[in-house]
């Protein structure tokens, strides 16, 4: 090290400077190959999990019924007809059951613990032998009996008659035994006093902040318009759901909005438009969609091998003719001051009857 006179600086420490410089370009390029390597692994990571999908899916879709949980034992009832005969009727085998729940919860009224209610209740039936759907709406103020669940353990505390939606919340919610309880009280309210006997495979419920990210995950979805809705458009137009419209597309349900069975048509509506989008798709691009972008607002005990047996099961049937909708019959009445709907038993017990079970031979 010595001192340079025109230069007014020290030599030796102008090299010391220049060392940690060249210290630093190699600490930069050593970061940019690990991360050129990680991408590298995680793009190979993504691409071996499309092949792994698309293998699994590829063995699914030659039978996804084998793949799928249900309860194969055959159940007979026995029908008195109008003559005074007997008639037996079995439950039919190839019956996959999955009940979909809309969670009126979302993060503000999380923040107000406004608790939580299962607004929308839709069992969707699967027919693997006729490659039918059946989508059956129960309108969320209908009386029915339910338990109230131990929220730590889920052992049965009590009963009690209330609005169907509350069976969630009687549960604990999402947190706890929610899900559970509302199917048990679905199936409970199926089976007509005991008559007949409806298994429930799956669940899915969704909050609403989850819908949004449902619609979206899937690039929006078109549906037809069965009513002028002044937010919306014209009855008969055509219009796109996406996340900007879909809260009032599913919720609206004062003034033209058609009252409740206005808005469980339009969530019926929602969930053809949302499996022709799947559809035109293709099974696995779809389920990768939905996991990856809506999972998180989701609960379910569906698996992702499942979901590819659900989408698979779409692929092969007319959405345009194999849907039957049907909204369970009710009449509103008034009990200690609370508006209840109560249900058409009759009405109920018949359309069960046709659509799970089948005259024995």
């Amino acid at each position: 090290m010595y001192y340079d006179r025109k230069e007014g600086n020290v030599k030796g420490s102008q090299y010391a400077e220049r060392k940690p410089i060249k210290k630093k370009n190699r600490g930069r390029k050593k970061i940019i190959r690990v991360m050129s390597i990680a991408l590298c692994i995680l793009m190979a990571c993504c691409v071996g999990a499309v092949v792994w999908l698309y293998s699994i899916y590829k063995n699914i879709s030659n039978d996804p019924l084998s793949v799928l949980v249900k309860n194969n034992g055959a159940h007979t009832t026995t029908v008195l007809t109008e003559e005074g005969s007997k008639l037996e009727y079995i439950r039919q085998e190839h019956l996959v059951n999955i009940l979909l729940l809309g969670i009126d919860s979302n993060e503000e009224r999380e923040s107000w613990h406004w608790g939580y209610r299962s607004d929308v209740i839709i069992l969707c039936t699967l027919n693997f032998d006729e490659k039918t759907m059946t989508m059956m709406s129960i309108p969320r103020d209908t009386y029915v009996s339910m338990n109230k669940l131990d929220y730590e353990t889920g052992a049965i505390k009590s009963r009690t008659n209330d609005k169907i939606n509350a069976s969630y919340a009687f549960g604990g919610g999402p947190k706890h035994y929610g899900e559970k309880n509302a199917v048990d009280c679905v199936k409970e309210f199926l089976s007509c006093d005991g008559k007949l006997d409806i298994e429930i495979d799956y669940y899915a419920s969704i909050d609403m902040d989850g819908i949004p990210k449902l619609v979206d995950a899937v690039g929006g979805v078109e549906v037809v318009l069965d009513r002028s809705i002044d937010e919306l458009g014209s009855k008969g137009q055509t219009i796109t759901i996406d996340s900007s419209n879909v809260d009032m597309y599913v919720r609206k349900r004062k003034e033209d909005g058609g009252g409740d069975e206005g808005r469980n048509d339009r969530q019926q509506e929602l969930i053809i438009a949302l499996a022709k989008k799947i559809k035109s798709m293709g099974a696995v691009n779809a389920a990768t969609s939905l996991y990856n972008e809506a999972i998180q607002y989701i609960k379910t005990n569906v698996s992702l091998e499942e979901a590819l047996a659900f989408a698979s099961f779409l692929q092969g049937f007319n959405i345009d003719t194999g849907i039957t909708q049907y909204r369970v019959e009710v009449t509103s009445t008034r009990m200690n001051g609370i508006y209840y709907d109560i249900a058409d038993e009759e009405a109920l017990y018949q359309f069960a009857l046709n659509h799970f079970y089948s005259e024995k031979q």
